[in-house]
């Protein structure tokens, strides 16, 4: 018997499609860049083309009842590619409601309203073309029974072979006292790196925080060692 028959062929292809899919969803290929689409002229500090996404996330965080603030950190607004897809993805940092109310107040009566646990958020934004938002996650953290503040965004990036991003973050404790010195302060806060996985659900954009491998808290202050540990889990 010809082993090329034709329908010895087509019985090969349906073989290897089946432990295609038995093997598992295949990933599809996700990176960052900073090419918008818009114009990229430099204006003052930013550029111009990340302001579109700028305003886009100020106009959603108003819509919320939160503040919409005037400038972000830009440096952590990326256009993503995911599969055939483009989004637009923007990590950040803002305050609560509860800990904007308690400002409001405070400052009412000529007084300082101090950080409460969970007023400060840390977040990542997904958008699609049209700058309509998709998807949302704010940073779960477990540390001191999520007394925490997170303070400050420092850096966003993809993982290779997986539909995720490493999110790098600042955060500081609630419960511990507040530096009186300036030369003190930053010297309580930590620093983690925390894997956020991306998936469709029904064409819905779903971003799930996966510490698994990395844990929650974690010392993984940069991107390059959750790399390193992400390879280790594997």
């Amino acid at each position: 018997m010809n082993p090329f028959h034709p329908w010895t062929a087509n019985l090969w292809r349906i073989a290897v499609l089946a432990f295609t899919l038995l093997a598992g969803p295949v990933s599809a290929e996700l990176s960052l860049d900073h090419q918008f689409p818009w114009s990229e002229e430099a204006v003052g500090f930013e550029l111009e083309g990340v302001h579109s996404l700028e305003a886009a996330v100020r106009r959603d965080q108003i819509h919320s009842g939160l503040e919409g603030q005037r400038f972000y950190e830009t440096r952590h607004f990326f256009r993503m590619r995911w599969g055939t897809r483009m989004f637009y993805v923007a990590g950040i940092q803002y305050r609560s409601k509860a800990q904007n109310a308690a400002r409001d107040a405070a400052l009412a009566m000529n007084k300082h309203a101090g950080p409460m646990a969970g007023g400060g958020l840390c977040a990542v934004f997904v958008y699609d073309e049209q700058l309509r938002q998709v998807a949302k996650h704010d940073v779960q953290l477990h540390e001191a029974n999520g007394r925490t503040w997170c303070n400050g965004v420092n850096a966003l990036a993809s993982v290779r072979g997986q539909d995720a991003l490493l999110f790098s973050i600042s955060y500081y404790l609630t419960d511990k006292p507040v530096a009186k010195r300036g030369q003190d302060i930053g010297d309580d806060w930590r620093r983690m790196t925390v894997l956020l996985t991306l998936r469709d659900q029904d064409g819905r954009i779903l971003i799930e925080q996966d510490d698994a491998c990395l844990g929650n808290p974690n010392l993984y202050k940069d991107i390059g060692a959750a790399r390193k540990a992400l390879m280790a889990c594997q």
